[in-house]
């Protein structure tokens, strides 16, 4: 019931080549034992790695600067009803590029944009591009101590702002495109993600890598010139690149949605039927939310492709996405080390237990090996390891980090490298990769991915705090404090602290004050024994006054999972968090029938400011 016949032959098979093996050299570690035949190991290394596809040695510029050309009255970006052709968006980013050259940007330097979704917001992204510099997206909504380490970090020589753009709409129009040479090797952006050391690191992506990374997508998914793009992902996250990016190399349109509108489902039904999008992007969780709203069915008309990436994508989740949209879903994997995306599927048999991440893209190999970097067997779980030309450069200013995740392949070229990803993954007898879990700390949280020791640092900042764990706890981030002797101390304070500190994704839903921490018998952290958490109002809170108050009360309580809320309770702090915030405000419309922004409850979280 539980082995094939095949399956059962090559572990049997494994199990003779380990046995000779140990018999040939008994003087060798076991772990040194090779059990794979050499067909097995040309699969495993070779045959499903056999990606190799010729990429033209270009930039992202010199790409849009062709595209222009070929269909430069086409329409390249709608906001808001506000529409920009091929040359009309050619034309903003020289005239602010111009001013950027101006003050010192070129290749090999860095150029921060700091602006909320918008089509200025894609001018600025292809103006530092045009420059040869790299963009490091910097997202407004964060905090000032966070946006503070970037810039420090990433030490951009300008930061493009509003103004920046206001003055460079002032020079005089130039359809000339600038006269830069820029090299594919030289930095394209850099992202920065949530360190483990508690400080967040920039990954640096190559324009080659990137180059690759989205001719594949157009050889594979094929955007024609009626096709519309949905940009809905923050720039600071790397499924952005491909949103803003690939429409615009392939003549196609960008549609960019408001601010905050990536978490309103109702909206992004409504924007993706109106304006015609046929290319959209979720993250699996966030899907799940988008099939419940009713307006999503609406989409099917409209809508040619749907891509998933982020974290891993539930078998449910494609079964409801089958019984609401009768198109074409894709699974794509990838770390921000690698261009975006490594590997992709096509979610088109039945799911099964697990949602395969599937098969490497054009010039990328994909390792699954041992704790040796030896290869695995077919079907037994390894760490990921990924290879080719969509390696990040590395870490910036990080030289160590950089070269304890980017090692060297001993399956490649001489000096060749490979990121070790930190995914526990398999390979399937399909030759497709199957993800299993993480090797680490790192969590993905509704698409984010986050290091708890990040968390645990900042709280360990706190001057009353002496000792600091975070887990998570039913797709909840949970902290566990212990504080210096006689000190009394809100968890509310602890978790404002931390807000201060890092993005409303990484701020745990609850911190409970612990006596110490549970320990294992050998003297390390214990996070079985950690106590679960009760999202529970207090009781202090008011009760409903009015009948739409009751309401309230009663849809919060539902969403929250708790018994009771009462008008004055904060959503967030009785564990609410900005998925469920998404919910929330979808019930509400369907119970009330009131049009409410996600960002409404952000800014009045409780039923009384709702209501007001």
């Amino acid at each position: 019931d539980l082995f094939d016949r095949p399956t059962i032959e090559r572990m049997a098979g494994w199990l003779a080549r380990f046995l000779e093996e140990v018999l040939a050299a008994p003087e060798q570690p076991v772990s040194r034992a090779r059990i794979l035949d050499d067909a097995e190991l040309g699969r495993v290394l070779t045959d499903w790695n056999d990606t190799a596809a010729v990429v033209p040695d270009r930039t992202l510029p010199e790409l849009f600067e062709e595209q222009v050309a070929r269909t430069p009255d086409a329409t390249a970006v709608v906001f808001e009803g506000v529409e920009l052709s091929y040359r009309s968006l050619n034309e903003r980013a020289n005239r602010l590029a111009r001013l950027l050259i101006e003050r010192g940007a070129g290749p090999e330097r860095f150029v921060a944009v700091a602006l909320p979704r918008s089509a200025e917001l894609v001018v600025a992204l292809l103006a530092v591009l045009k420059t040869g510099a790299a963009y490091v997206p910097v997202d407004p909504d964060y905090p000032a101590d966070r946006i503070a380490y970037i810039l420090d970090d990433a030490a951009p020589m300008c930061v493009v702002t509003e103004e920046m753009l206001a003055e460079s709409a002032q020079a005089v129009a130039d359809e000339h495109d600038l006269p830069v040479v820029v090299d594919p090797g030289s930095p394209a952006y850099v992202i920065y993600t949530s360190g483990s050391t508690g400080r967040p690191k920039g990954v640096v992506v190559e324009h080659r890598g990137i180059v690759n990374r989205l001719l594949w997508m157009q050889d594979r998914f094929e955007l024609a010139g009626d096709d519309r793009v949905l940009q809905k992902t923050p720039s600071g996250f790397d499924v952005s690149v491909w949103e803003f990016f690939w429409p615009l190399l392939t003549g196609a349109g960008l549609v960019v949605a408001r601010p905050g509108g990536h978490r309103d489902p109702e909206y992004l039904a409504s924007l993706i039927a109106q304006e015609r999008v046929t290319t959209v992007h979720f993250v699996p969780s966030m899907l799940q939310v988008f099939l419940q709203e009713p307006a999503a069915v609406r989409c099917g008309g409209v809508l040619r492709r749907v891509v998933c990436s982020g974290e891993a994508l539930p078998p449910e989740a494609v079964d409801r996405f089958r019984q609401v949209l009768d198109v074409p879903l894709f699974n794509l994997y990838g770390p921000t080390e690698a261009s975006v995306d490594v590997s992709w599927w096509k979610c088109s048999a039945p799911a099964g237990t697990t949602v395969p991440i599937g098969r490497p893209v054009w010039n990328t190999q994909l390792y699954v090996l041992d704790e040796g970097l030896s290869p695995v067997p077919v079907g037994v779980a390894g760490e990921l390891y990924i290879a080719g030309v969509q390696l990040a450069r590395g870490y910036h200013q990080r030289p160590g980090l950089t070269a304890e995740r980017f090692v060297a392949d001993p399956y490649g070229a001489p000096g060749t490298r490979m990121y070790r990803t930190g995914d526990l993954v398999r390979w399937n007898t399909d030759g497709e990769i199957e993800y299993l879990g993480r090797t680490d700390d790192q969590v993905k949280i509704r698409g984010f991915r986050i290091e708890l020791g990040e968390i645990e640092t900042v709280l360990a900042t706190h001057p009353d705090v002496t000792q600091a764990t975070v887990i998570v706890r039913d797709d909840r981030l949970v902290g566990y404090v212990v504080l210096a002797d006689g000190v009394m101390l809100d968890p509310q304070v602890l978790r404002a602290h931390v807000a201060a500190a890092v993005p409303e994704y990484m701020v745990p839903s609850a911190i409970l004050i612990l006596d110490a921490l549970p320990l294992t018998p050998n003297g390390k952290l214990d996070r079985r024994a950690l106590p679960a958490v009760e999202f529970a109002a207090d009781g202090a809170g008011r009760g409903p006054r009015t009948p739409q108050e009751e309401v309230l009360c009663a849809v919060f309580a539902e969403i929250l999972g708790v018994e009771r809320v009462s008008i004055d309770d904060n959503f967030f702090e009785l564990g609410g968090h900005s998925l469920l915030a998404t919910r929330l405000v979808s019930r509400i419309r369907s119970v009330l029938g009131v049009e409410l922004g996600v960002r409404a409850l952000f800014e009045a979280p409780t039923v009384a400011g709702l209501v007001e």
